[in-house]
């Protein structure tokens, strides 16, 4: 995404990336120098990866050396506002249109640099085996009927049912609606994407029911089977809800075109960088395949976004342009 697009904490600190010589065909010639910059990673898959691509491709191409910085998406604004932080290159907007409205539109200190490239969303999910014996849980009425709820009870929900949340600092609704929507559930943190995707593979290995947030795209929806809860269709007055964040929200997500923000000072610091990031882009498909290797087959952010790079010169070279 939230990707989230895969949405864990998993970003590299300055020094641990040894970059080696980019792939998109270059001669042995080092970059002139840019001045250095920082790219905040937000705690979830997608973002670590984009930022590990961006540096490996900043400091090889560019010269310009690149600190990643592990910061929440609440306090990443306040750092773009006033140029701690550089860039940011996965927005999701649903959770961020009072800090557009502040920032961007009103204080101009950010920027928007254009799209990341997928159209994502974040939702309520569960196994998909479950609809067969209770074809009513396809929508949130059906979590009213507390007999329903009950199946997704757990020691930490007691009579209620059991909604897990992942990170903590993700900006999120599910509460307000559980609320709002007056539904007999229990939001429970797991505290991390990786811990969301453990549940899900746990519930699918063992036929167990679960009812969490998660999102698309997603390189695990390709391996588990998961149903979507239609939620209330969204609304003026919850799109008003959420920049307000008055609590009154209780409706679904809507489609998020994730984008890129940079700090305003970005382009007269490092114009060469400024145009790089506001070109990156990269489809779902691409950002699935980076955040798979990390989450999926074990690599660390860093080592997958290299593999990635070596593999796609003519990818990057677009964007160099």
């Amino acid at each position: 995404m939230r990707n989230r697009f895969t949405r864990s904490a998993a970003a590299l600190t300055l020094g641990a990336l040894i970059v080696v010589a980019t792939a998109c065909g270059s001669d042995t010639k080092a970059p002139a120098a840019g001045a250095d910059i920082s790219l905040a990673v937000n705690p979830w898959t997608g973002a670590a990866v984009n930022a590990n691509v961006a540096k490996i491709v900043l400091e090889a191409s560019l010269g310009t050396k690149t600190t990643l910085v592990d910061i929440d998406e609440k306090a990443t604004w306040p750092g773009l506002d006033d140029g701690s932080l550089d860039a940011v290159l996965e927005v999701w907007p649903s959770g961020h249109g009072a800090d557009f409205d502040t920032y961007i539109t009103e204080k101009k200190t950010v920027v928007d640099i254009g799209k990341l490239g997928p159209e994502a969303k974040i939702g309520w999910y569960i196994p998909t085996s479950m609809l067969a014996d209770h074809p009513d849980l396809a929508t949130w009425e059906g979590f009213k009927d507390p007999a329903n709820a009950k199946l997704f009870a757990t020691a930490e929900s007691g009579d209620l049912g059991q909604f897990l949340m992942g990170d903590p600092s993700y900006v999120s609704y599910d509460e307000q609606i559980i609320k709002n929507l007056d539904l007999p559930l229990k939001f429970v943190v797991a505290g991390s994407e990786a811990a969301l995707i453990t549940a899900v593979q746990q519930a699918e290995k063992d036929g167990t029911p679960l009812l969490l947030q998660f999102w698309q795209p997603h390189w695990l929806q390709s391996k588990v089977k998961l149903t979507e809860v239609k939620l209330p269709d969204v609304t003026e007055a919850c799109t008003a809800a959420a920049t307000a964040n008055d609590g009154s929200y209780a409706c679904d997500y809507p489609v998020d075109i994730l984008y890129k923000a940079a700090s305003a000072k970005l382009e007269a610091k490092n114009a060469k960088a400024f145009a790089f990031l506001s070109k990156m882009q990269l489809t779902t498909d691409q950002q699935n395949e980076i955040a798979a290797m990390v989450d999926s087959d074990g690599k660390t952010a860093a080592e997958a976004a290299q593999i990635w790079v070596d593999a796609n010169p003519d990818v990057v070279a677009e964007w160099l342009k």
